[in-house]
Parts: structure tokens; sequence; C-alpha cells
């Protein structure tokens, strides 16, 4: 019998490293907060990478709640068991599957995020049909994409700079394939949700320099690390010169802050 391979969680703990502290966090914190989950509710998290809902939600649910994860990646799911506590009183487990075939029963959940997961599914009408299939009627679903990648300016400063050494950007343009909110909108709508809504929210992405940015997304963001790998190793000093060049209009005390576009959807289950 061979031996178990090893399962390889760098690019997972890159995201946790670099892309939760500076893209996530604000965001989960803010939608959190709007959606004020309550003690005894049933969570469920979708594409929930390394459990930064499941934290900051657990406190909130207790006594009597519980929060199932779920992501695709079995990397991802094994930094976050290292990474979550349960409290007393919550229900915590975790499920590496498909969001498009979720393994729970229908009418099952008050409460379902998807933060910046859904434009990654193959087919993000089907994986909205099996969120709603999966909450109770009258559940609540909060979803957030990015918006235009020329909402998000440090990626499109990433983007344009690779264009001009000929490397082909493409990979990074699917974090950005949801980034209309009629679109969005109408995908919700058609997934059998009532009471949707859609509203922009505007940030700025905070890092210690242009480079951190840049070193961000090839340690953490997998469409752009993608991207990035095509860099040839020679023009790799080059390009971080111009990109330090090219974010020098957005530095601000102790770093560069580039203003970033979300879409946040909120719903009920019909």
């Amino acid at each position: 019998m061979e031996p178990e391979k090893k399962l390889d969680t760098t690019a997972a703990e890159g995201y946790e490293k670099h892309i939760v502290p500076a893209f996530m966090m604000p965001l989960v914190k803010g939608v959190i907060a709007a959606t004020a989950p309550r003690p005894g509710e049933q969570v469920l998290d979708i594409a929930c990478g390394t459990g930064l809902v499941a934290r900051l939600v657990a406190p909130l649910v207790a006594p009597g709640g519980a929060i199932s994860n779920l992501d695709f990646d079995p990397a991802m799911i094994a930094v976050a068991r290292g990474l979550v506590a349960s409290p007393p009183g919550v229900t915590m487990s975790w499920h590496c599957a498909s969001a498009l075939s979720m393994p729970f029963d229908d009418r099952a959940f008050d409460l379902a995020f998807c933060l910046n997961g859904l434009q990654f599914l193959p087919d993000p009408l089907a994986g909205l049909a099996e969120m709603r299939r999966v909450l109770k009627p009258g559940g609540r679903l909060i979803v957030t994409v990015l918006s235009a990648v020329d909402r998000c300016v440090g990626h499109t400063l990433v983007l344009r700079g690779l264009e001009r050494r000929g490397v082909d950007p493409t990979p990074m343009l699917k974090a950005f394939v949801l980034g209309d909110a009629n679109k969005l909108e109408t995908l919700a709508g058609n997934a059998g949700f009532k009471e949707i809504s859609v509203r922009a929210m505007h940030d700025r992405v905070r890092f210690p320099a242009a480079g951190h940015f840049v070193d961000a997304l090839a340690a953490g963001a997998v469409a752009t690390r993608h991207a990035l790998s095509k860099l040839p190793p020679e023009q790799r000093a080059e390009f971080s010169l111009e990109m330090d060049e090219a974010f020098r209009p957005y530095a601000v005390e102790g770093g560069v802050a580039t203003p970033q576009e979300q879409f946040i959807l909120t719903a009920r289950a019909g």
C-alpha cells in the first residue's frame, strides 16, 4: 500500500495570512453585523475558506446554535479546523463537498453565507438553487461578490501590468464574472429567492506597500495566483518596480490603500 500523500495546505495558509486580514475581515464583520445572527440559529457558511465566518458567528448563536462549514478544498477545511474553536453550546461541523450538491437536508438552516465564493462556482444559478433548497422558508441568504474589475483598483493595476508584459491575465477575471448588480439580482430571482436586495459596498484595501498587495494575491488568491505564476522569473523584479510606480497615487500613511467595490446580496428563501 502506498503511503498516504500529505495534504498541501500552502495556498490555504497563504489565504489565511494575506487575504483574510486585508480583503475579508472588514467585509465579514460588516455583513455579520447587518444580519445579526441570533442564539439557537442553524447557520451555513458556503465556500467557508479558513473559517472566518465561523469564528465571528459562533459566539452570536450560543447557546443552542450550530454552524456547518462547507468548502470544496480539503486544504481550506484542514486549516480552518486548526483555527476555529467552538464555544460551549455551539455545534461546529466541517464538510468537504461541492456547493452544487450539498450534503444537507432540505430546509435545514436559518441563515446561509456565501462570501466571495459564488463567482467561482461552475454554475452559479444551480449553486443559488441549492442554497435555497437547504434554507428554511423565510431563511436568510447573504452573498457577496467582487464588482467589475475596473472597480477594484488594485486588481486592475496588477492585471494591466501583466498585460504590458505579454502575460495573459485571463485567470484573474474569474473573480469578477458576477460583477453586475442586475445580473446578480436576476440569478437570485431565477433560483427562487424573494425579498432580494443588492447593494454596493465601497472600501479600501490596505497594504504596507504595492509589493505586499501583489504577494498577497500570489500567495492566497487562487485565480490571480495562476496568472502571476506565468510571469517569467527574470521579469519579477522589474514588475515589482512597475507596481510600486502604479500604486503610487494610492499611497497613504503606512502604505497603500486602493478602492474596491463589492456587491452584497440579501434575500429570503421562498
